[in-house]
């Protein structure tokens, strides 16, 4: 059987409706909060640069290269507690029977740092395998070939985040705590259904990136009748909230898909450590 997108956007809209007080809560302390507060606090820190208009690539380079070694700790720290909630999310929704919210936080907590790991290393395996592809072009030494490699290390990254796009839940429902095993499950389980999955999150995300722009010039032509300083608070609270929306209805996506493939995994007789049923599914 192949992964069906219309199943898992149906399980998706099931998880929204039927936990939508807990995940309004879950996004507003993980999400909103962390990243409100980081907006606010990012211009006493360091102003983004202003680059001048026909800047050289190493001038600009060295303006963001400035600008973000005095913020790095912020989108570190934001970073973390967005993982947790998205961890204690997927408990919450995944799990069965389903924790407590502080069972579910507690489990997003003790799993952050094998999470963080199996994230680190799929990121330097996604780049490695990119750079890999571009370098091979470059000694081709066509700058055509070098652009169509470039483009076509972009796909095979966006494909193989695909395919390790279930870390995440294996370590929140199922409670792998070994980063290895997160990856390797997460490969097996999206085994032939790669093009698929790439395809419904292509769709989540473009659908995602509309809604949020549509809202973003909606709010932005009347906040611009509001005053600058009313205008740029308010403008400060509606990208929080539409931060923790776009993480809230990602995090339920993961989790369908997760089931989905699970189901799959079972009828399939794909089975391996860390797979013991846990949501009674």
């Amino acid at each position: 059987m192949k992964f069906d997108l219309d199943t898992a956007w149906r399980d998706t809209r099931r998880y929204l409706t039927e936990n939508s007080g807990l995940l309004a809560i879950m996004a507003g302390i993980f999400v909103f909060l962390p990243y409100a507060v980081m907006l606010v606090l990012m211009p006493l820190v360091a102003d983004l640069p202003d680059v001048p208009e026909g800047a050289s690539y190493e001038v600009a380079a060295e303006a963001m290269t400035a600008f973000y070694g005095k913020v790095w700790w912020m989108f570190l720290l934001v970073g973390i507690i967005l993982i947790v909630g998205q961890l204690a999310i997927l408990a919450l929704i995944g799990r069965r029977p389903p924790p407590t919210v502080g069972e579910a936080i507690m489990i997003g907590a003790k799993a952050i740092f094998p999470a963080a790991l199996a994230l680190i290393l799929q990121s330097l395996a996604i780049n490695f395998v990119m750079l890999g592809i571009i370098l091979i072009a470059s000694v081709a030494g066509s700058q055509a070939l070098f652009y169509l490699a470039a483009i076509a290390a972009l796909g095979v990254a966006f494909y193989l985040s695909v395919r390790f796009s279930l870390s995440l839940p294996i370590a929140a429902i199922e409670g792998s705590v070994n980063p290895i095993q997160m990856l390797s499950q997460s490969w097996s389980r999206t085994k032939g259904h790669g093009l698929r999955l790439l395809g419904f999150f292509a769709l989540i995300s473009v659908a995602g990136l509309v809604v949020a722009l549509v809202l973003t010039l909606v709010a932005g032509t009347i906040l611009a009748l509001l005053g600058p300083a009313v205008a740029e608070g308010i403008g400060l609270i509606i990208s929080a909230a539409l931060m923790a929306a776009l993480v809230a209805v990602f995090t339920c996506v993961l989790a369908a898909v997760h089931l989905q493939l699970r189901r799959l995994s079972r009828s399939d007789g794909v089975t391996g450590p860390g797979t013991a049923p846990r949501d009674g599914r």
